[in-house]
């Protein structure tokens, strides 16, 4: 399995990926999005009549626009073929039509595209394409549009970006051999129907040299639980099955064979911390995950296989890394106290798959070995929000701790802006033995709502019964509660992320007595240009246990609430040159001052401090929409 994680990781060298970066905001905002109302008005109003008869499942603009018609569900039933933005949605696997092929659609010209018959031309069109050239003139102004047919596409102008025709010159003539042709890049779905319309507006390109990218919608396909195609699907999967808003920016690189789409999440933090106090502790240690995913499709639905692996158990020595007031799981069969564990090498090995019924709703199934079950917000290590932090939170035992589960199985459904989730999983939390895969049967149950209103917002409830969860206490069972809003807002140069969580665990003593831990977070990262400004803030309810660390008495300590610890952080990292197009690497360092409760002041004193450097790599292809 080590060996097969590495082949992987050095392979992803090769790999294509997205431009870094999230995608920046533009004066054309506006216009876009009155062309986008507006073209989704006039649609309407042509299926109404009859006029409209698409073939993928988000109808295309391109006929619409062109013809003021669309035959395409009839042209492909006939076999002629379709438009060139219909062609890329089958080759996405968004058809609407049973018993078609994706492989049997081609390009119709566009002279046969049209519906037969007086074609229909909304005011809503006219509308649509006056704000479209308002927009397309604000971005060639922004030096973010360079297209290759003449009057420019729509499709790409939706992005705000248009690299097409810089991409299509950079290849130059095929007599040149320039670019070999399994690396050209190709263009978008609609200068490729433009090209073929004779609408091409460079000198000395043959026809035959213009392809269609394959990369044309694919990132919509790789964050869902199977291969989204946007249908229901109105965030992203970050972790298991939690979601995060649509506008954070994914860092990966990918490759696509001809049947799969591969996809490979990573990084690690190289740390030294620093505490003071009677309870402080220095070292070092390595954070790390890497998630390798694959996905296609199956039948009408869209399978994907992921696993998530960590070298933790290697890098963090001792059983776990200093964190002052962090307790949960065991090392060497007794409790950590002011230290936070390892992951486990295996942290998911499981698969999903998402059924499409309609544009507006799916069903998904998720299961593995090992994942994460419907509770909980994304996990902190996965959250843009706490992108640079190098520790873990204070509470995550009482929000998150679920992220590493065994025997996982979810259902859920997604209808419009709202997904809701069921899952039973095993409740015990990894052993001490990080590099093994436990076993144990499905004993606790959990379930989500999650709410997306947005592509900038994302927000959570999700409540669970977990039997058995730590190992000390295995004869006690414990409720979680726990509700969040996460928000990612594109800016100028960056972005800025954020979440706000509540985490509840009440653990059940044998006469039915429970006590309560209750737990608040706030964090946000700000990235502008090459610069990550980070605070959090968090206010958790800690066990009596603190109180006896080193006792020989600790193991049989009940764990009871003793007080409220505050946690207060500020960071700042910046990123260094690139020595490889596809790795990301940042210098940083962080402090947190900690307000101890009374109860506890005499082991820690009031105000400890901790203090971390670190060197940050990621793998670092970026795609937002």
């Amino acid at each position: 399995m080590r060996r097969a994680i590495a082949l992987l990781v050095a392979a992803s060298s090769a790999w294509a990926h997205e431009p870094s970066g999230p995608r920046k905001p533009s004066k054309a905002d506006a216009d876009l999005k009155i062309a986008r109302v507006k073209m989704e008005e006039a649609k309407k109003k042509l299926a109404a009549k009859g006029k409209y008869a698409c073939c993928i499942r988000k109808p295309c603009d391109l006929c619409a626009k062109r013809n003021g018609s669309c035959a395409c569900a009839l042209n492909i039933a006939k076999g002629k073929g379709a438009c060139g933005e219909c062609l890329a949605g089958w080759k996405r696997g968004e058809g609407a039509l049973q018993g078609v092929k994706a492989e049997n659609v081609k390009l119709l010209p566009s002279t046969e595209q049209a519906l037969p018959g007086k074609h229909e031309h909304p005011p809503e069109l006219a509308e649509a394409e006056a704000a479209m050239n308002r927009a397309k003139r604000i971005l060639v102004s922004e030096k973010r549009y360079s297209c290759c047919i003449r009057g420019g596409c729509d499709e790409c102008a939706h992005e705000a970006s248009c690299p097409c025709g810089a991409d299509l010159a950079a290849q130059g003539p095929a007599s040149c051999a320039r670019v070999p042709k399994e690396k050209q890049k190709g263009v978008c779905s609609h200068c490729y129907d433009g090209w073929h319309a004779g609408h091409g507006s460079l000198r000395g390109v043959d026809l035959s040299e213009v392809q269609m990218s394959d990369m044309a919608g694919e990132m919509d396909q790789m964050m869902s639980p199977a291969m989204s195609t946007g249908v229901a699907q109105s965030g992203w999967y970050a972790s298991g099955t939690a979601q995060m808003p649509r506008s954070s920016p994914l860092y990966m690189v990918h490759r696509r064979t001809e049947n799969w789409l591969f996809m490979v999440m990573g990084q690690a933090m190289a740390v030294n911390t620093q505490q003071t106090g009677p309870r402080g502790d220095d070292g070092w240690f390595a954070a790390n995950y890497i998630m390798p995913m694959a996905t296609r499709r199956v039948g009408r639905g869209y399978l994907t296989i992921r696993g998530m692996f960590s070298f933790e158990p290697a890098s963090v020595r001792g059983g776990s890394y200093p964190l002052l007031f962090q307790s949960g799981e065991t090392y060497q069969n007794r409790p950590i106290l002011d230290g936070q564990h390892p992951h486990d090498f295996i942290m998911e090995l499981g698969a999903a798959y998402q059924l499409p019924l309609t544009e507006r709703v799916s069903l998904n199934f998720y299961a593995g070995p090992r994942g994460e079950p419907a509770l909980g917000p994304v996990a902190y290590p996965h959250r843009l929000s706490a992108s640079e932090n190098p520790l873990a939170v204070l509470a995550h035992h009482y929000q998150d701790s679920t992220h590493i589960a065994n025997n996982v199985v979810t259902v859920g459904a997604t209808i419009g802006k709202f997904t809701v989730e069921g899952s039973g999983f095993n409740g015990r939390e990894p052993d001490e033995r990080r590099w093994n895969l436990e076993r144990g049967g499905i004993d606790s149950f959990a379930a989500r709502l999650t709410f997306n209103p947005t592509r900038a917002w994302s927000a959570q409830f999700s409540g669970g019964r977990i039997e058995a969860r730590e190992p000390v206490h295995p004869d006690k069972a414990s409720t979680r509660l726990t509700a969040s809003v996460m928000n990612v807002q594109q800016t100028q140069s960056g972005y800025v992320a954020t979440t706000v969580l509540w985490g509840q665990n009440r653990d059940y003593e044998d006469e039915g007595h429970a006590h309560v831990f209750n737990s608040f977070l706030a964090e946000s990262t700000w990235r502008w240009r090459r610069n990550w400004i980070w605070g959090r803030f968090e206010s958790v309810t800690v066990p009596r246990t603190l109180a006896f660390r080193g006792s020989p008495l600790l193991p049989v300590i009940e764990e009871e609430p003793i007080g409220r610890v505050q946690a207060y952080t500020a960071g700042y990292s910046r990123e260094l040159p690139r020595l490889s197009p596809w790795l990301s690497t940042a210098l940083g360092s962080q402090v947190t001052w900690y307000q101890a409760p009374d109860t506890l002041e005499r082991f820690y004193n009031r105000w400890p401090v901790g203090v971390q450097f670190f060197l940050r790599v990621r793998l670092a292809g970026s795609h937002t929409r």
